[in-house]
């Protein structure tokens, strides 16, 4: 488990920062060539991930072996779950009075480095808590699990263990505060502003003409992406959300596609994709002569942010979060 989830994240850390490669770079050999180097890449990250499990068996520090415990306690009432067993909550709780114990008498640093294992055990304590309506208890745990890391709030505005915890005004305090801190934190990272001509007169996968002059008046965000590139569809339902969020502000999401394959197969293939992942936004196979605009294009999915009047003011390469994104279509309505 460990092996899969440290590879998992490595990897995906690696490719949110440099996209997926583009479409000249994905030729029958380069793939190949790819392929065997991804698989040489995973060999030598669960080697690494090996490694750290038997580390982190033989860690026989005080807190080392508390967290161990808790952790394997908390695994085990959740695993009981997944195989249809009713869960022990009491599990859960018990797992998350070991750590309370441990922060008693430790120092924060002491504990950050066990930080992943520790807000799992936290935010499950939380979910006891909550399903026992011991509201003020799961509030505390759980501002600790997110001071220890746990950021999935999706998750946690839809986990019913959480129903009583999120009917309490502090926790809904607490979730204001939080985004706004993300929103926040999402405006400082908005990239310099970039310019260059861009324009482009396609035809959607439903066989409608799509023209990004057709949009002028709008503020349009540009996804350059492929069903083939794992990030390009982790940020898919960023993107519709987006839509939903700003489509009735004076916003439109389009897509245009490159999957490197023929053009018949392509349609097929992104029709599919669209129909499947519900994407509510216009669709077209892309063309080199799009592409060749974009300045130093290098890795999908790259996504450009263009203002009312039409000029290309953003581009990010990469997956990036939908506060991230949302916060630069904000600005741009703004105006």
């Amino acid at each position: 488990m460990l092996r899969t989830l440290l590879f998992g994240a490595i990897l995906g850390i690696f490719v949110m920062l440099t996209g997926c490669q583009t479409e000249d770079e994905r030729e029958a050999g380069q793939r190949r060539r790819e392929a065997e180097a991804e698989q040489t890449l995973e060999d030598l990250f669960s080697g690494l991930a090996e490694a750290l499990e038997e580390a982190s068996q033989s860690d026989m520090s005080p807190i080392g072996k508390v967290v161990r415990q808790a952790k394997n306690l908390s695994s085990t009432a959740f695993n009981e779950g997944q195989v249809g067993a009713e869960t022990d909550y009491d599990k859960f709780a018990d797992a998350c009075d070991m750590i309370m114990e441990l922060m008693e008498n430790h120092e924060r640093t002491e504990l950050m480095p066990y930080a992943n294992a520790i807000y799992i055990i936290l935010y499950n304590g939380a979910c006891a808590y909550s399903i026992n309506n011991e509201v003020e208890q799961a509030l505390t745990t759980f501002k600790l699990a997110v001071e220890f890391g746990w950021d999935d709030f999706e998750h946690t505005m839809n986990d019913p263990d959480l129903v009583n915890l999120r009917a309490n005004a502090g926790f809904q305090e607490f979730v204001m505060e939080m985004e706004a801190i993300a929103e926040r934190k999402s405006v400082e990272n908005i990239p310099a502003e970039v310019a260059f001509p861009f324009d482009f007169s396609l035809t959607t996968i439903d066989d409608k003409p799509l023209r990004l002059a057709d949009y002028k008046g709008k503020v349009v965000v540009v996804d350059f992406w492929g069903t083939w590139c794992p990030p390009c569809r982790a940020e898919i339902p960023s993107f519709i959300k987006l839509q939903e969020a700003f489509g009735e502000q004076g916003f439109q999401m389009i897509g245009l596609n490159y999957e490197g394959g023929s053009p018949v197969s392509d349609m097929t293939k992104v029709k599919n994709y669209v129909s499947s992942e519900g994407i509510n936004y216009p669709c077209a196979l892309g063309d080199d002569a799009t592409q060749q605009q974009v300045p130093d294009f290098n890795a999908y999915p790259t996504t450009l942010f263009i203002d009312r009047t039409g000029k290309v003011r953003h581009r990010l390469v990469g997956l990036h979060s939908y506060n991230d994104l949302s916060a630069i279509v904000k600005k741009l309505l703004a105006e």
